[in-house]
C-alpha cells in the first residue's frame, strides 16, 4: 500500500514528529490535516507545507473532538488515516511536587483518553469498504516504565494495550491498526522539557522510516535497539531492571538539576 491521494489527520501535527510526518504526507500527494493547542505552531506549519489545513483544538477535551469531527463532517471530508500523535511529558517527583487534579485528568486524557475518542469517531466516518489506518504513537516507556515519568508512562503503556487490543477487534475488518514505538527524536520535548541527554533522531528521517514500514506493511515499528532491550529486561529481569532504568533516566534527563520539573508539549 502507498500512502497517496489519502485524507490524513495528525494530532499534535504543528511540531516535532507530527509536523515531520505532514511533510512527508503532504509530498505524496495526500490531503494533510494537523491539530494542535496552538495557534502560532499551526499558523507556521501551514505556511510551511502547501496545502495543509489546520484545526485549533486540544484533544483532552471531549467537546473539542467532537467539533473537530463535526467540522470534517460539514466540509464533506472523510478520513482514510488517523495518527494519534500528541502527548504531554512531563517529570514528576510526588513527593516533591503537587499537579493540580485537573491538569492531572488532562494530561492522562491528552495521552490516552483522547486518542481513544479520536480512534472511535474516525471509525464511525470512515468508508469501512475502503483500507483504513489507525496509526498509534507510544513510546519505549511503555516497555518499561521510567519511574521519573509516571503519568506519560503509564498513559503511553495504555494507549500501546489499546492499540493490541482494537487490532484483534478490528482484524476482520479493513482497519490496520499499527502501533509505533519511537526512539528519543529531537524536538522541544526532548531537547528543552526535558533536556534528553542521549543521542537524538532527526524528526524527518525517522518520519520516512514510518512511512516507508507501514507502506510495506508492519503493524507495529519499534527501530531503536533500547526497545528490543527493553523487552527483554521486561522478561528475565524486571526489578532489578527497574532500578537500573531509574537510575540512567535521572542521569540523563535530570543531569545537575537535582529537581524535577513538569512540561508540556503540544
Amino acid at each position: 500500500m502507498q500512502f497517496t491521494n489519502k485524507t490524513i489527520l495528525i494530532t499534535g501535527g504543528a511540531t516535532g514528529i507530527g509536523f515531520a510526518l505532514a511533510q512527508v504526507l503532504a509530498k505524496q500527494n495526500n490531503k494533510v490535516i494537523i491539530t494542535g493547542r496552538r495557534l502560532d505552531k499551526l499558523k507556521e506549519a501551514e505556511s510551511l507545507i502547501p496545502g495543509l489545513q489546520y484545526y485549533q483544538g486540544d484533544v483532552s477535551e471531549p467537546a473539542s473532538i467532537d467539533s473537530l469531527f463535526a467540522q470534517l463532517k460539514q466540509q464533506g471530508l472523510v478520513l482514510d488515516v488517523v495518527f494519534n500523535n500528541a502527548g504531554v511529558l512531563e517529570i514528576w517527583n510526588i513527593l516533591e511536587q503537587t499537579i493540580p487534579t485537573a491538569d492531572l485528568f488532562t494530561k492522562i486524557s491528552t495521552n490516552l483518553t483522547g486518542p481513544i475518542a479520536v480512534t472511535q469517531s474516525f471509525i464511525r466516518q470512515a468508508d469501512h469498504r475502503k483500507k483504513n489506518y489507525i496509526i498509534n504513537i507510544t513510546t519505549e516507556a511503555a516497555i518499561m516504565p521510567i519511574p521519573i515519568l509516571p503519568l506519560y508512562s503509564s498513559s503511553k503503556a495504555g494507549l500501546s494495550a489499546f492499540t493490541k487490543a482494537l487490532r484483534i477487534q478490528l482484524r476482520h475488518s479493513n482497519f490496520s491498526v499499527v502501533e509505533i514505538v519511537p526512539p528519543a527524536v529531537e524536538s522541544k520535548m526532548t531537547t528543552e522539557d526535558i533536556n534528553n541527554s542521549t543521542k537524538l533522531v532527526q524528526p524527518s528521517v525517522f518520519a520516512r522510516q514510518v512511512i516507508e514500514k507501514i507502506e510495506a506493511g508492519k503493524l507495529e515499528f519499534a527501530p531503536s535497539s533500547n526497545a528490543r532491550s527493553l523487552k527483554i529486561i521486561r522478561r528475565f529481569f524486571p526489578k532489578a531492571g527497574l532500578r537500573m532504568i531509574d537510575k540512567m533516566s535521572r542521569k540523563q534527563l535530570l543531569g545537575s538539576q537535582g529537581k524535577a520539573q513538569s512540561r508540556k508539549e503540544f
